[in-house]
């Protein structure tokens, strides 16, 4: 085996095989990578290279991570004022949807701690269930009250703290979710009668 080892040792130019680096008798020999791997790394390098000039190359290309963001950014823009066009400038809600923000509200914002948890009324507020209103009938009389509040009895004005879609939605939410819920315990009436 050691004779064959020298066999093919000996059909090689020993000159163009060593190329000159010797180290504890070791001699590093001069074998070049084969052509098709060769082939391999120059395509991959040259695919990074386009890849690199096409999405990092060359500002506002079109290509790059902040052109990509700012166009998702215009079609989101876009795609939101057709929509509000479609709905004709507003966005339309169900009125169970207005319903749920309104009770929403009604606990956000505080009212239970003076209507109760279901309007029924307690100490400080009247009740909301009944169709005796203190302050007029109409849901004009019943948004200008929770905009304006009732500063002598204790209520605050909303108007600083909801937005007047918000008062229109928490007014529905009184006319048309808490009236004639009749809840327990609710507060004996107080004002004028309304008849719906």
């Amino acid at each position: 085996m050691v004779e064959e080892n020298k066999n093919i040792g000996d059909n090689y130019d020993d000159e163009h095989m060593h190329n000159g680096s010797d180290s504890d008798g070791i001699k590093e020999l001069n074998n070049p990578a084969p052509n098709w791997i060769l082939l391999v790394f120059m395509l991959t390098y040259g695919f990074s290279l386009f890849y690199a000039i096409h999405y990092f190359g060359y500002p506002d290309n079109g290509n790059d991570q902040t052109s990509e963001y700012k166009a998702k950014i215009v079609a989101a823009e876009m795609d939101r004022r057709q929509k509000i066009q479609n709905a004709g400038g507003v966005v339309v809600l169900t009125k169970d949807e207005i319903l749920a923000a309104g009770a929403k509200l009604f606990v956000q914002k505080g009212c239970i701690a003076c209507h109760g948890t279901k309007g029924e009324g307690n100490n400080i507020g009247p009740n909301l269930t009944d169709n005796f209103w203190i302050n007029g009938c109409t849901p004009e009389n019943l948004i200008a009250i929770v905009t304006e509040g009732k500063p002598e009895k204790g209520m605050n004005p909303f108007k600083t703290m909801m937005t007047p879609e918000q008062i229109k939605n928490i007014t529905l939410y009184v006319k048309d979710g808490l009236v004639g819920s009749n809840p327990p315990n609710g507060k004996a009436p107080q004002g004028v009668e309304c008849k719906p």
